[in-house]
């Protein structure tokens, strides 16, 4: 059995789980959505030191022990909505308890090495900038100069000394809403003087950038060590031109990319020391040729790429499950359970 975690409406576990259907294998989605866990039955047992989970949601019932190849798209429903909601005391209760009861579920399936990016728990940690700024070494592969900080006269002088424009990012990404719309914060060019008001307490670390002149973007799909390669060319659109993520589709072209080998094997090199079966990776190209490392995202989208370029990204996720499934059980047997002819 392989199984995907994540929204049963996220048309990304949806392709996934039709084209795995398609080759023949069995597969189910397990929603890590609020309305679903609302009906979910969890039952962990301990037998003779022996420990598995069977979940229930709808008609599906799934044991840990009979899943052999495992795919998270979402690891939770995310506590904060674009809606505007008292957080009352039983609701954080309830979302801190179904995070840990899910996590044992990826705990006991990473013990047996059957989890696509190994650890659920190493792949969340690898989102963060710092982790990937700091400590991954590059050879080609160039990096903007950043800081993050909530010390005033440590962002002022970073304007100071900075050879280029500057621009805000976020250090993580979530939804938010104006007038009631899902939107998120995009990278923006920013001005010493738009920090000469910043307080020296109860500011949150900021992340500053210099911007890379850029003459486009290159996004990577990575599938154990398969590139999937898409050029970005947002230098037409107003909206998109720092941040292509304004997904101004029309005045952004897309197009199949042929990445230097020199580039790609370090790519893969970091996903390597990252431990990561799967990831998207930005980056930008200079004036001068440049490759610069902007994102590393273990659980980033693709599907618009795929239909953009046509590039089989979900055929490989798929086949890539199939044979992580194969290699713990190498006899593969027709699979028959409610819900899943």
């Amino acid at each position: 059995m392989i199984a995907i975690f994540g929204s049963l409406e996220d048309p990304h576990a949806q392709e996934i789980e039709q084209k795995i259907r398609l080759l023949g294998y069995p597969c189910a989605i397990i929603s890590t959505a609020r309305k679903d866990l609302k009906n979910t039955s969890f039952v962990f047992l301990l037998n003779d030191e022996k420990s598995s989970i069977e979940i229930t949601q709808g008609n599906i019932t799934l044991n840990t022990n009979s899943i052999h190849s495992a795919w998270v798209c979402q690891p939770i429903f995310s506590l904060f909505s674009t809606t505007e909601e008292k957080f009352s005391q039983e609701l954080k209760f309830w979302f801190f308890t179904w995070r840990e009861s899910l996590n044992g579920i990826y705990a006991l399936l990473e013990q047996r090495g059957i989890l696509v990016n190994g650890s659920i728990s190493e792949a969340v940690a690898n989102q963060n900038k710092i982790r990937y700024i700091g400590n991954i070494s590059k050879n080609i592969l160039k990096q903007p100069k950043s800081i993050i900080s909530n010390d005033r006269e440590s962002l002022l002088n970073f304007f100071r000394n900075s050879d280029s424009c500057v621009v805000l990012k976020t250090l993580h990404q979530m939804q938010l809403s104006v007038d009631g719309e899902p939107t998120m914060l995009l990278a923006s060019i920013v001005q010493e003087d738009d920090f000469l008001d910043f307080q020296q307490k109860n500011e949150c670390p900021i992340f500053l950038q210099e911007y890379v002149e850029k003459i486009y973007d290159v996004r990577l799909t990575i599938v154990g060590d398969h590139i999937f390669s898409c050029k970005i060319d947002a230098t037409h659109s107003d909206a998109g031109r720092i941040d292509w993520r304004a997904y101004d589709l029309a005045n952004t072209p897309h197009s199949q990319y042929d990445l230097p080998s020199a580039i790609a094997e370090e790519i893969i090199g970091i996903c390597r020391k990252m431990k990561l079966d799967y990831a998207t990776i930005d980056l930008c190209v200079d004036q001068g040729g440049n490759y610069y490392l902007l994102d590393i995202n273990p659980f980033g989208r693709y599907l618009w790429i795929e239909d953009a370029i046509g590039a089989p990204i979900t055929d490989a996720i798929a086949k890539f499950l199939i044979k992580k499934q194969n290699s713990t059980n190498t006899i593969h047997r027709p699979f028959c359970l409610a819900g899943l002819q």
